[in-house]
Order: C-alpha cells, then sequence, then structure tokens
C-alpha cells in the first residue's frame, strides 16, 4: 500500500507540481489549499502521518498546524516538512521549534525533495514498526497466549483498582471463579491439544456470554475468573448461570474427537458479603467454587459464611478462609525469596563479588528502563531483577570462570561454559519459589536464530525475560573491564549489537533498547552512529518478519 502524504499550499501552481511529482513517487495524494481544510484532515481517521505544510497560508499557518500536531502528542508519529520562502537563520529555528521535522525553500528542488521525504518515510515507518513492536510485547505481559484473556498477573491490578472505584462511588462489584469439570479427564483421554481447543473454545464462550467493559482471566490452568463492575450478587449469579447453560450444551469437537464439558461456578460481591479487602472477594469466589464442585458440580453458588459449627458455650466457630490461607502464604513466600536472595549475596560477599556487584547494579538499571518503557507489571520486573542477581551469584559459586578467554576454548571448557544455564536452573529449583526466575536462567544464552545453547530455542520460543536480560547483560559486560581486555567504546558497542540483531539478539529489542539510550542519555555515542545501527537493526526486523 502506498503511503499517503498531505499537502497544504495555497498557491496553486507550486500545488499542481508538488501533486504530479509526489504521484510519480507512489505517494497516495490528499491537497488542501488553506492550513484549516489541512488540520480537518490531520483530525481524521487514518490521516496521513508524512506533511508537507506551506508555512503562510490562509487559515491557519503551518507553523500553527505544527504546534497543534505536537501538542496532541498522538502516536504514530507525525513527520513534517514546512515549505517555505523564508529562509533567515531565526526562521528556520522557529519552525524547527514549532514542531516541523525539516524544511525545504521555495520554489523546491525536486532532487532535494525526494531525499528529505525519504528521510521523512524512513523515519515513519520505523515508528510504526516500534509501536507495533511496543503493542506486541506489551500484550504478551497482560494477556495469556493460548486463549487471548487477560492472565492472572493483571488480574491483580484490576481487582485493586476496580475494588477501589466501587468503594469511592458506592457501587458494587462482583466475581466469578469458573472451573472446567473434570478437565484432567478430557486431557488425558483426547490428548493436550484437543484440551488446548477446549480452552480456547470456552474463552470464546465466556466472551459472547459477558459485557464488553467486564474482566475475563484465565486463572490457572482450566480456573477462570470474571469481574463484573456495578453488578449485584444477583446479577452475577444470573449471569453465571446462563454461562452454566451455555456450557452444558456446547459440543467441542475437532473433526476426529468430541465431547461436552460443564463447568461449576463460585460467585461473590462486595456490597453481598460486606468485604473490607479486595482480595476476599477471591476469596469467597472460591469458597463457593469449592461448594459447586463438592456437591456435584455442573452448578452456581454464591458464598454464604459458614454457621453450622457451634462450639458448648454456643459460640460459632468461624473456617478460615482457604483462599485467604493460600493468600497469607504466598505473602510469606515472597519475603523469604528476598531473604534467600540476600543470604546468598551474604554468602558470596568474600568470594570476589565486587566487579559482579557493579555489573549487576548496571543490569538491574537496565532492566528497570526496559520494564518501565514497556508498562510491565512490577511483579515482572522483579523476577528479572532476581534471576540477574541469581546469575551472578551462582557464577561466583560455580567456579567456572575461565583463567584466559582470549585463547580458543578447549572442548573441555566449551562444555563447561554451556553447562551453565543448566547448573543454575538447578541450583534455582532448590528454591520452588523460583520458578519464574528458573526459566531466564536456563535461557539466556539461547540466540534469536536459533544458534545458542542448551536447547537451540528460537525468536519467540525463548521467554520474553531470558531475551531482555541476555541483551542488557551482554551491554554491561561488553562496556565493562575485564582482567584479558579493556572495556569496548560505546560506538563500538552499539555497532556489535547491531550487527548481530536477528542472529543472537532480538531486533525488536535491540531497536527499543537503542531508542532508550538516545532519550535517556545512557551512552555517549554520534548521533550518526546510533541512526546507522538503527537502520541496520531494522533491516534484521524486516529480515526477520519475511
Amino acid at each position: 500500500m502506498n503511503m499517503k502524504v498531505l499537502i497544504a499550499e495555497d498557491e496553486n501552481i507550486t500545488r499542481c507540481r508538488l501533486e504530479k511529482f509526489l504521484e510519480e513517487m507512489d505517494y497516495e495524494v490528499i491537497s488542501c489549499k488553506d492550513g484549516l481544510d489541512a488540520w480537518e484532515v490531520i483530525q481524521s481517521e487514518n490521516a496521513p502521518n508524512l506533511l508537507i505544510l506551506d508555512w503562510m497560508m490562509p487559515g491557519m499557518s503551518g507553523i500553527e498546524i505544527c504546534r497543534k500536531i505536537r501538542e496532541r502528542n498522538t502516536e504514530p508519529y507525525t513527520y513534517i516538512l514546512l515549505l517555505t520562502s523564508k529562509n533567515a537563520e531565526e526562521d528556520i529555528v522557529t519552525g524547527m521549534e514549532a514542531g516541523a521535522d525539516d524544511y525545504i525553500d521555495k520554489p523546491f528542488n525536486q532532487n532535494e525533495l525526494r531525499v528529505r521525504l525519504n528521510a521523512g518515510r524512513r523515519i515513519v515507518e520505523m515508528n510504526k514498526d516500534l509501536l507495533e513492536a511496543r503493542n506486541v510485547l506489551a500484550k504478551k505481559v497482560i494477556y495469556d497466549e493460548l486463549t487471548d484473556l487477560y492472565n492472572r498477573h493483571y488480574m491483580r491490578e484490576v481487582l485493586e483498582k476496580e475494588y477501589a472505584r466501587a468503594l469511592r462511588h458506592q457501587t458494587d462489584l462482583s466475581c466469578m471463579l469458573l472451573d472446567i469439570d473434570y478437565f484432567k479427564v478430557i486431557n488425558d483421554t483426547f490428548g493436550h491439544s484437543f484440551g488446548d481447543l477446549v480452552l480456547r473454545e470456552f474463552s470464546d464462550c465466556l466472551k459472547r456470554e459477558v459485557r464488553k467493559y467486564d474482566f475475563i482471566f484465565r486463572y490457572g490452568g482450566e480456573e477462570f475468573m470474571i469481574l463484573l463492575p456495578n453488578t449485584d450478587v444477583n446479577g452475577a449469579r444470573s449471569v453465571a448461570e446462563k454461562i452454566r447453560s451455555t456450557c452444558e450444551s456446547k459440543v467441542y469437537k475437532d473433526g476426529i474427537n468430541s465431547t461436552i464439558a460443564t463447568v461449576s461456578i463460585g460467585v461473590a460481591s462486595v456490597k453481598y458479603h460486606q468485604l473490607s479487602e479486595s482480595k476476599e472477594l477471591i476469596a469467597f469466589a472460591d469458597k463457593a467454587l469449592y461448594r459447586s464442585k463438592s456437591e456435584g458440580r455442573n452448578r452456581v453458588s454464591v458464598y454464604k459464611k459458614d454457621s453450622s459449627v457451634e462450639s458448648k458455650e454456643g459460640r460459632i466457630s468461624k473456617i478460615k478462609d482457604f483462599s485467604y490461607l493460600k493468600e497469607s502464604i504466598s505473602s510469606i513466600l515472597e519475603k523469604t525469596k528476598k531473604a534467600s536472595i540476600q543470604s546468598l549475596c551474604l554468602m558470596v560477599r568474600n568470594l570476589g563479588a565486587d566487579k559482579y556487584q557493579k555489573h549487576n547494579r548496571q543490569v538491574v538499571q537496565y532492566i528497570e528502563l526496559i520494564g518501565e518503557r514497556f508498562n510491565l507489571p512490577p511483579a515482572v520486573v522483579e523476577s528479572f531483577k532476581n534471576a540477574s542477581l541469581l546469575h551472578d551469584n551462582f557464577k561466583i559459586l560455580l567456579k567456572k570462570t575461565l583463567k584466559s578467554k582470549d585463547k580458543r576454548l578447549k572442548a573441555r571448557e566449551k562444555l563447561e561454559i554451556e553447562s551453565h544455564p543448566y547448573m543454575m536452573a538447578e541450583l534455582t529449583g532448590l528454591f520452588d519459589f523460583f520458578a519464574n526466575e528458573r526459566s531466564l536462567l536456563q535461557q539466556h544464552h539461547e540466540n534469536f536464530d536459533g544458534s545458542g545453547y542448551p536447547v537451540g530455542l528460537k525468536g519467540d520460543e525463548i521467554s520474553l525475560g531470558a531475551r531482555i536480560f541476555a541483551t542488557v547483560d551482554s551491554m554491561v559486560a561488553m562496556l565493562s573491564e575485564r582482567s584479558f581486555r579493556n572495556g569496548l567504546p560505546p560506538e563500538k558497542v552499539i555497532e556489535e549489537f547491531a550487527d548481530k540483531a536477528g542472529s543472537q539478539f532480538d531486533p525488536k529489542l535491540v531497536f527499543i533498547f537503542f531508542d532508550i539510550i538516545e532519550k535517556q542519555g545512557l551512552l555517549s555515542v554520534p548521533e550518526a552512529a546510533l541512526m546507522r545501527a538503527k537502520e541496520k537493526v531494522k533491516d534484521a526486523m524486516i529480515k526477520c518478519k519475511s
């Protein structure tokens, strides 16, 4: 599809020349005679992202349009080329400060215009690629890949916001927990591929039965959760019964196998149960779900406080909610994780850890910047940081650092290096609560093109955390001084990453990392060198797409 370009020029001859020239360059041209018409087009849906604006024209000048566009700060980026008879230095400065990207004198030279337009087109296309990459990564953070529902990590964030909103506006908030009955039997009988089909189609059923502003999450393997804002317990029970009835009559089939799968549902609401904490909403829904399953499955239950057990003195003995207990234990385990890492750091403090501490501080800094750029949940960023700490501490404890790395590696030494990911994963396995960090440590030597080790994973088969860690860890390693060499100059490091984008490193991550480096001023790299590197990485991204 040809790229759109908007021309805003009140001079008929100049406008006609521009239209003809741009059409010969295979642009889709939208032409306006004054600034007001141009501004109307710019605000419309699917507006062009490449503009040629006359400096002075009726209705609204090119300078005014520039300022309005930059004030909106919308994405994708709009590239603006000013067409002007003003060529004094102060006029050029005024145009650039208003938000123009470039300018060209009138009457325009066709070759000069072609070059400047090509530069603008590259910037627009790179920005769209970057936006697409960011959207894909952001989706992976909050969505379950199999069902395309929200995931459990994102659920906690939504629950807190909706609970606070319900209290603030004195509205109700209901929760449903749903469990596909006997799902393990389906998996064991028909295989996991058919089980995945059931999960996907079941998720589609849920989407059809709820409102657009309700939230559906994949809570666990075959367990799901729905949050219904501004809905009381009776409304939630009605929706739950409708879902149960629909699922009861649905047949799942793949051309060879077919089966039905009923669902058990537990319901709770903020107002009906007079909750004092958001996590109680899940706990009560979970208890109601347990009741549905214990009473025969394929039914809907609303949580009711158990008052059946009385002591001899007539006092009611309250049963501690199991889900609340799980939440409490999870909190304790999180504190244990932190204590374990701190103990491990103390353990290696006197084993030559100084150089690793500096390395790790820089890695953690880059991880935090990338996490901020991707809007990753704090829990995910914390897992990445934990993995980097475990990596550096285990590296010291394994005592596998070669004495001289400037010589050709012997076969035994190469085998030792390639066994590191397995060793680190095994050490992490001693702590069951480091499951998220374990996969990162096991995969951080895998290469994007599949040439890495220990398994030879490729592209998205490598976890996002492992790809991020491999990028930032390599960056810090290249910049750091070693016993056998000095740190590489920043410009050389950038070149290395550009050369290895698409082979060793994820090119989308490298491109985004370069963008962070540029905007944060993290490295002293000439602008021209960084632009060259970005161009090379962009080519790698296109190559990987094809």
